[in-house]
C-alpha cells in the first residue's frame, strides 16, 4: 500500500511541473512576439527619420553647390545606407525650386523615402 501512495504523489508532481513549464513557455512566446513587433516598428521609425535627414542633406548640398558654382545643381548621391536624388527647376519669377528625395535602401529593397521641396531666392544664384 505504501508504494502505491508514493507513486500517486510523484505522478501528480510531474503533472504540476509540466503544467508550469507549459504556462512558462506560452508566456515566453507571447513576450517574444511583442518584442519582435516592437523591434520592427522601431526600425521602421528609424528608417523614416534617416530618409528625412537624407532629404534635408540633399537640400543643403544643392544650396552649397549654388553658392559655390551657381547653375542648377542636380545629382544622385550615394551614401551609406541610402541615396539622395536632387533635382532643380527654375520658377518663372527667377527663384529656384530644389526637390530632394532621400531614400533608405538595403540591397535592392527601398525601406523608406522622404521628399523635401525648398524654394531658394534668386539672390543665392551665381551666374
Amino acid at each position: 500500500m505504501r508504494r502505491r501512495a508514493a507513486a500517486d504523489g510523484r505522478g501528480s508532481s510531474l503533472l504540476l511541473v509540466l503544467g508550469i513549464l507549459t504556462v512558462f513557455g506560452l508566456v515566453l512566446g507571447i513576450l517574444a512576439s511583442v518584442l519582435l513587433s516592437d523591434l520592427r516598428a522601431s526600425r521602421r521609425r528609424a528608417n523614416e527619420q534617416y530618409a528625412a535627414e537624407l532629404a534635408r542633406s540633399g537640400t543643403d548640398w544643392a544650396r552649397a553647390v549654388l553658392l559655390a558654382r551657381g547653375g542648377r545643381p542636380a545629382a544622385t548621391l550615394r551614401v551609406e545606407g541610402g541615396e539622395i536624388s536632387v533635382a532643380t527647376e527654375e520658377l518663372p519669377d527667377g527663384r529656384l525650386r530644389v526637390v530632394s528625395t532621400g531614400r533608405v535602401v538595403e540591397g535592392d529593397a527601398r525601406l523608406a523615402a522622404r521628399r523635401e521641396v525648398t524654394v531658394l531666392s534668386s539672390a543665392l544664384r551665381r551666374y
